[in-house]
């Protein structure tokens, strides 16, 4: 009888090869970076559960966690750091509402009206973003003077609309450009106007950029410094100026700074987080509309 031969075992696959290796390396590599990017505020946040001590020791001791005193001391009794606080939530606030209802608009006029000379106007709108601040804080501070609106938050607010407002339409424009336009046709069709075919059919589809936007804005408001340090004093100074004050030639706070950056981080954080999604698809829409 002829015996019958097994068959031959099948070659096996290395577990562990380059593609296996490529893709190791990139994810060291990323969470190096992440690491990197959250050393500095982890750093901030235990700095500010320490005493004034503790921040003078080498090296750095680990901080007691349950010790809130600085915090205390910010909220407690007249509460020192309410009013920066409330205050730049109000400009920061106020700033991505108007700066939205400016931009929206303009940027749909853009992406979809046949102008003469776009480019020329986006790049003019996109230009002014070019200059720094410092060299139009003067002018700035000139123009709020003769309007009354020195040291005051609705001054700020105005400031802080101008300087963003170039940034969103140009970012808004790719948005809408990224939009298909037969998605508008087809509401035009049955019977919606221009205007009611970008609050009814655009926005919605392009709502996830816009969220992009308004954060960048809110962000930007929420942690600006030069402005706010020139143009308000006082009562009306945010939280960013209001750290300043713990900083002079004499003694520096750390742990106080530390607790005032901690309360103006976490806002920022917790918006960041909860947006993401939107932020992820928001910046994919532009990629694809750019491309």
């Amino acid at each position: 009888m002829t015996a019958i031969s097994e068959p031959a075992p099948a070659e096996r696959r290395p577990r562990f090869g380059r593609q296996h290796l490529k893709w190791a390396g990139i994810w060291l590599l990323a969470l190096l970076l992440a690491l990197m990017s959250a050393a500095p505020i982890v750093f901030i946040m235990l700095t500010s559960f320490k005493t004034f001590i503790q921040t003078q020791l080498l090296p750095p001791p680990w901080p007691d966690l349950t010790n809130l005193d600085n915090y205390t001391t910010l909220f407690a009794g007249e509460g020192e750091a309410r009013g920066p606080l409330v205050r730049s939530l109000i400009v920061a606030t106020a700033t991505m509402l108007i700066t939205l209802t400016a931009a929206i608009p303009a940027a749909y006029s853009l992406a979809r009206y046949r102008i003469a000379r776009k480019k020329d106007i986006q790049f003019w709108i996109i230009s002014t973003r070019m200059m720094p601040l410092i060299a139009a804080i003067v002018p700035l501070s000139s123009m709020l003077l003769a309007l009354h609106l020195n040291n005051t938050v609705q001054g700020l607010i105005i400031v802080y609309v101008g300087i963003n407002l170039s940034f969103a339409v140009w970012l808004l424009t790719i948005f809408f450009q990224s939009v298909p336009q037969q998605v508008e046709e087809a509401a035009q069709l049955d019977g919606h106007s221009r205007l009611g075919t970008m609050f009814k059919v655009t926005i919605p589809i392009a709502r996830p950029s816009i969220i992009v936007v308004a954060i960048f804005t809110w962000i930007f408001a929420w942690n600006e410094f030069l402005a706010a340090l020139v143009l308000t004093t006082g009562e009306s100074q945010t939280l960013p100026v209001f750290l300043s004050r713990y900083a002079s030639q004499t003694l520096t706070a750390y742990e106080q700074m530390a607790a005032v950056a901690t309360v103006q981080i976490i806002p920022a954080l917790i918006i960041t987080f909860a947006a993401q999604r939107y932020i992820v698809r928001g910046l994919s829409m532009g990629a694809l509309s750019a491309d």
